[in-house]
């Protein structure tokens, strides 16, 4: 039986399975996939939690690990060629095909845009669009400035938002 100490340290990771997912769902784009990512999450955090130094910090930790669970299995996935059914090449041909609306095909190029950010750009995005993670929640889980945060988001957001302009007048 667990002692209650680690009990109760695991019901403070609790709180934040709705980022957790978000954030997994934002990396992986798959919600099987995302929640596949979230159990593992769990699991490394519980048999890990020992290691987090100071308990106010568990949610930033918490984020780090999720991230770097996505990172790994991105990584490990190009490795094999994992494709997931809902890829972006398979949305992609049905829209020149014209079986999908427009939306799906806005849908596709935010993903393609999205994806195409460098990885300090595109990590920032998605932990505030999909995480939905505070300026300072976002410096804390990455450990830089706030103002980095905000410069990163900003330069992400004008990327993203030509990338899908070129995309749409091409």
């Amino acid at each position: 039986m667990a002692d209650p100490t680690t009990e109760a340290r695991i019901e403070t990771l609790l709180p934040f399975r709705e980022e957790v997912f978000l954030l997994c769902l934002g990396f992986s784009r798959n919600a099987v996939v995302a929640e596949d990512l979230c159990q593992d999450v769990y699991l490394k955090a519980c048999r890990k939690l020992d290691s987090v130094r100071h308990p106010e910090a568990v949610k930033y930790w918490l984020f780090r690990l999720a991230r770097n669970v996505c990172r790994d299995h991105h990584r490990r996935s190009r490795l094999v060629g994992f494709d997931p059914i809902d890829s972006q090449n398979e949305i992609a041909a049905a829209s020149n095909s014209g079986e999908t609306d427009d939306f799906e095909d806005r849908l596709v190029r935010l993903k393609s845009s999205v994806e195409s950010l460098p990885r300090k750009l595109r990590e920032v995005f998605i932990l505030r669009m999909y995480a939905r993670l505070s300026y300072e929640d976002l410096a804390r889980t990455l450990r830089i400035k706030e103002g980095t945060v905000m410069s990163r988001l900003h330069r992400a957001r004008v990327a993203v938002a030509r990338a899908m302009n070129e995309e749409h007048h091409a």
